[in-house]
């Protein structure tokens, strides 16, 4: 078994470069060629598609908004894109593709949806900005775009699109401007009714309450508001006092028991005898009351609890009226520390604040039902006015708002007006056309220039791709180079390959034939292509 060596093939330079152009030329220039071929056939096979613009100029209003303010709502942006929108629409672009006999072939093959969806891709409205107009003033615009196969169409739809644009923004106006006047004319008018319905009523209960219009009134209104804040802080106070009231007898509870723990244990152990004799008792009791819901005074069991009752209560007045035994009572004095003490001191300060704080109470209820005395008495001079004083209070609120009301709108009408007046003249923010939609002399696309070329070059780099491979799979010896490295043996000399001249004759020629009728063939495919173009637009 022989075993394979593998060799690595030495640099090219320059002339190994030479060499493999030389030999890989036709695999070079025949994709090239055939790119070029292709790439006609494919730029000249393609739909010329024309570009008609128009140029739209957005005019300000003409009058300073400082003397003349315009009623529209809506900025430009807004009344822009609905005008958009409004030409954009279905029924829009229905009615122009019908005028004009639109997309033909598409409306035979595509449903209708699908026509529209390609108008309105071909159709494009974007601002502009920077666009010089009267005084160099920058001014924004609008440009209004169409694309279709045929130019002298493009250029009509084109007018088409700028003529709506235009109606539309002058009706949109218009309209908005109708609307928000009548709307004003009626919101005034309707005031105007309400005024005079209100004045009539004050009027009529003036000349029937004439000489009884109470004068004082006003005086007993705010000596009410002030008493009802009175109230309302006297309120708060009871609030806080209540809160204090709280707090200070958890305190004192907090006190009692500290005071508690730190007695003595005979008076603790004491105590707390008398009070589960008292928890008994009251626990006894409650079952007294249940069984006489129940039972009569016969009932064995309630009889039995009685006698038990009074057993319970002789054993507490006994140990309520039994001293603790002090067997040390010397000692506990000396060990009373000063814990105790200070529980006692404290206790004693809480109830004082108590004391204080209940006091203060006593001042609030007094101050308050003061308070509310002074109330019922200004309210039973209120009372005592005529009844008709509330219905002439609120008639003369409703104659200010109602005359605020009608002073607004009247103002508002009056500007709606001047603004109506503005639209009228076209002195307002209008869109005028700058620039008419233009005939297309060239089409827009496909761009041929730029598709031929990268047809040749894509053509070339999938030949120089070919030719790489060809040569990385080729392992044979190339020159006298590749044979001093590879046979590692000095080269005396060579011999060239002779070869019969008739062969190498005829192979020639069938190579010239062969590359002479391709390239005739690929002209003429060529020629054939841009010559059908230019016979289809004929």
């Amino acid at each position: 078994m022989t075993d394979k060596q593998t060799t690595t093939r030495r640099a090219l330079d320059i002339e190994d470069y030479i060499d493999i152009v030389r030999r890989n030329l036709k695999w070079l220039i025949g994709p090239a060629f055939a790119g070029l071929v292709i790439s006609t056939v494919v730029a000249f096979a393609l739909e010329d598609t024309y570009v008609s613009e128009a140029l739209l100029r957005i005019v300000p209003q003409q009058i300073s908004p400082e003397l003349i303010q315009d009623i529209n709502a809506q900025d430009v942006a807004a009344r822009l894109n609905g005008m958009i929108q409004n030409i954009e629409s279905r029924t829009s672009l229905v009615n122009i593709i019908n005028n004009f006999g639109l997309y033909k072939k598409e409306r035979n093959k595509e449903p209708l949806q699908d026509v529209i969806d390609q108008m309105q891709k071909a159709i494009s409205i974007k601002p502009v900005l920077g666009v010089t107009g009267g005084g160099n003033n920058n001014l924004p615009a609008l440009q209004v775009s169409f694309r279709y196969n045929d130019r002298y169409t493009a250029q009509k739809v084109c007018e088409a699109l700028v003529s709506r644009f235009l109606d539309s923004s002058t009706e949109s106006s218009f309209q908005t401007q109708v609307m928000a006047q009548q709307f004003l004319q009626d919101e005034f008018d309707r005031a105007k009714r309400d005024l005079d319905g209100i004045e009539q009523k004050l009027a009529e209960f003036r000349e029937k309450n004439a000489g009884r219009l109470p004068e004082e009134m006003q005086s007993n209104v705010s000596e009410m508001n002030a008493l009802d804040g009175r109230l309302s802080s006297l309120a708060e106070q009871a609030t806080r006092n209540t809160e204090q009231h709280m707090m200070l007898e958890s305190e004192l509870r907090i006190a009692k028991e500290r005071l508690d723990a730190v007695k003595s244990p005979q008076n603790q152990a004491h105590n707390e005898h008398v009070a589960q004799l008292d928890r008994e008792i009251e626990q006894l009791q409650t079952n007294i009351e249940s069984m006489r819901d129940h039972y009569t005074e016969d009932y064995p069991g309630l009889q039995s609890a009685e006698a038990q009752l009074a057993v319970l209560k002789k054993e507490r007045d006994k140990a309520n009226k039994e001293k603790p035994v002090d067997t040390n009572a010397a000692a506990e004095e000396n060990e009373m520390t000063r814990e105790k003490l200070d529980a006692q001191s404290v206790l004693t300060q809480l109830q004082t604040s108590l004391k204080a704080n209940e006091l203060e109470a006593k001042q609030i209820q007094n101050a308050t039902a003061s308070v509310n005395a002074a109330l019922k008495n200004y309210q039973g001079r209120i009372e005592d006015v005529p009844a008709g004083e509330t219905v002439y209070a609120n008639l003369l609120r409703d104659e200010a708002a109602a005359k605020d009301r009608y002073m607004q709108l009247q103002v508002k009408l009056e500007k709606a007006s001047v603004s109506m007046d503005l639209e009228r003249r076209k002195a307002g923010q209008t869109i005028e056309l700058l620039d008419q939609a233009s005939l297309p002399e060239s089409p827009a696309a496909p761009k041929r220039a730029m598709i031929i070329p990268i047809g040749a070059v894509v053509g070339l780099a999938l030949g120089v791709v070919f030719v790489a491979l060809r040569e990385i799979r080729d392992t044979s010896l190339k020159n006298l180079k590749d044979a001093r490295l590879y046979t590692q043996l000095s080269v005396l000399g060579s011999i060239p390959l002779l070869e019969n001249d008739v062969v190498v004759q005829r192979r020639k020629q069938m190579t010239w034939v062969s590359w002479v009728a391709a390239t005739i063939v690929g002209i003429a495919i060529m020629a054939g292509s841009v010559l059908h173009h230019y016979l289809k637009k004929a």
